[in-house]
């Protein structure tokens, strides 16, 4: 059978556009800078009390710089294709599986991001940039109930499609201002951390503890003392945990596979890519949390961190102790800082909204030229090049999520959507780069790949990276199931991994039966990669 047969088009429509700083810069963009930094900062010493964030970054470090990444570097450099991990795993594992991981995945995951991620806009996007301006957290409450939240999160929504459909030349250039923006931001944070004492700090919160009639620094410990243990010293069970929010921060650049078609000189840019952008969010995630650590004080992390997470009677300043909140604090809430840093979260959060449409659209256009769904699924406007039908589907998805989200936020959890990552797209994708070089269907793709030299005592890297890229998702499941603050989550989300696996699985066969009744094999297919 003929390719012209078999593949959905002779050439995929889609064009090589971003350049090295724009793929490092699509990784960090997806790592979250101020939002994912906020996940990180409030939630660590609240999920993991007594980590030892030297020790959880120098592991992370290992297990990310010669593990995750450089598996997703190796296996898009050598498949240089859209559409994410499914083109990887479905050519080196099985076809089935390398859809119903892309169906968790690009189907699934990207349209419950915009469901959560649309909504944060104004809570706590607003919520942030009020209180950073000094004002009162009061001050946009309508904004974060259900009708305004409904309004904000709408709008959102509708400014990021409408981004993606002017092309990925204009998305770039948004990307480039807003990640900017936002990286610029956490440095900000970074600098007054930096250079605030434990002692000043703790001279700060009193004073504004006597302006609102609240508890001081110290009686607020001791209050939270009486509610939460906070231990003596580090332990290993925390420290090891802590590399799941520390992946939070740093491992979501992966999602430069998604655009592998369209980035320019691939087998090199990808790789760096992939290597560059978790680097450099890890080093300033390392800074801040160290910074943020030395200011509070290891017993004020705590408690500031169980306070933003369950709240503590007797604290009564106007807003939550949010990082991006206690910075403008340390300046006197000057209004230009905190309106920057404020604007640095929603930024972050708007462009994870935008990526959504991106990847959605790659992962079903990358099915589409497999044969495994409707040929309207590789339709490509020739003007902007992107598959537009795909985007006006992902934003009839994305409503009817966040509207369901506005209602009741505490069933689409931003921590539960990583974790059917960790398990359907992390985990198998690992798999594929350990075993990669070794299997006989895809010899002929390994053998073309510009490191199939790069080995150790002779074991090929990726097979090694692998290994490492494994045990660090490993420990990152273990952390989300061992933590007593995600175990009700937990109870509702795994039937729902389950589920949308069985999905995936389904659409792989029954779209295998409907093109044999045409006389199509489309397990053919996946002997080769799809056309560029």
């Amino acid at each position: 059978m003929s390719s012209e047969v078999l593949f959905a088009r002779k050439a995929s429509g889609l064009v090589r556009e971003a350049t090295l700083p724009d793929t490092i810069l699509f990784g960090i963009m997806n790592n979250g800078a101020m939002a994912a930094t906020w996940y990180y900062l409030s939630s660590t010493p609240y999920l993991f009390p007594g980590v030892n964030q030297v020790l959880s970054f120098i592991i992370a470090a290992i297990l990310l710089t010669f593990g995750f990444t450089m598996v997703w570097g190796f296996l898009g450099a050598a498949m240089p294709r859209s559409g994410g991990s499914y083109v990887y795993n479905s050519r080196i594992i099985h076809p089935a599986i390398g859809n119903a991981v892309s169906f968790c995945n690009a189907a699934f995951v990207m349209s419950a991001w915009i469901w959560v991620l649309a909504p944060w806009i104004a809570d706590p996007g607003l919520v942030i940039l009020v209180s950073a301006m000094g004002k009162p957290a009061d001050t946009v409450a309508w904004w974060t109930q259900p009708v305004g939240m409904y309004l904000l999160a709408t709008l959102a929504n509708v400014l990021a499609l409408l981004v993606v459909i002017a092309g990925l030349r204009t998305y770039f250039r948004v990307q480039r201002v807003l990640i900017g923006c936002s990286l610029l931001a956490v440095v900000v944070c970074g600098i007054i951390y930096s250079t605030t004492s434990h002692q000043q700090f703790v001279a700060i919160w009193d004073q504004y503890a006597a302006t609102y009639n609240s508890l001081t620094f110290e009686e607020t410990i001791a209050a939270v003392k009486q509610v939460f243990e906070i231990p003596e010293t580090w332990n290993w069970t925390s420290t090891l945990g802590a590399l799941l929010p520390i992946s939070w921060v740093t491992i979501y650049g992966y999602v430069i596979a998604f655009i592998g078609g369209e980035v320019k000189s691939p087998r090199r840019n990808i790789f760096i890519g992939q290597i560059s952008n978790a680097l450099i969010m890890l080093i300033l995630t390392a800074w801040l949390g160290l910074a943020y650590e030395k200011m509070l004080g290891w017993d004020g992390w705590h408690a500031v961190c169980y306070i933003e997470n369950e709240g503590l009677e007797g604290y009564n300043f106007p807003f939550p102790p949010i990082f991006a909140i206690l910075a403008s604090m340390c300046v006197g809430f000057n209004p230009a800082v905190g309106a920057f840093l404020g604007l640095g979260f929603i930024f972050a959060d708007f462009m994870w909204v935008t990526f959504s449409y991106i990847a959605f659209s790659r992962g079903l256009f990358a099915w589409g030229m497999d044969r495994l769904g409707p040929m309207w699924f590789t339709d490509v406007n020739p003007k902007v090049h992107q598959p537009l039908k795909l985007l006006f589907l992902e934003f009839i998805l994305g409503q009817l999520g966040l509207t369901w989200y506005v209602v009741n936020p505490a069933m689409l959890a931003g921590f539960s959507v990583e974790v059917m990552q960790l398990l359907s797209v992390f985990g198998i994708t690992m798999i594929s780069g350990i075993i990669f070089p070794y299997v006989k269907k895809v010899r002929h793709i390994w053998e073309a790949s510009p490191h199939k030299e790069w080995k150790i005592a002779g074991i090929p890297m990726v097979t090694i990276s692998g290994i490492l890229g494994l045990i660090m998702v490993c420990i990152c499941v273990w952390a989300n199931f061992y933590t007593e603050g995600m175990a009700v989550l937990n109870v509702i989300w795994t039937p729902i991994y389950i589920a949308v696996w069985i999905m995936g699985l389904l659409w792989y066969f029954i779209w295998k039966w409907y093109r044999a009744k045409e006389g199509i094999d489309i397990t053919l297919a996946f002997k080769e990669l799809a056309p560029e």
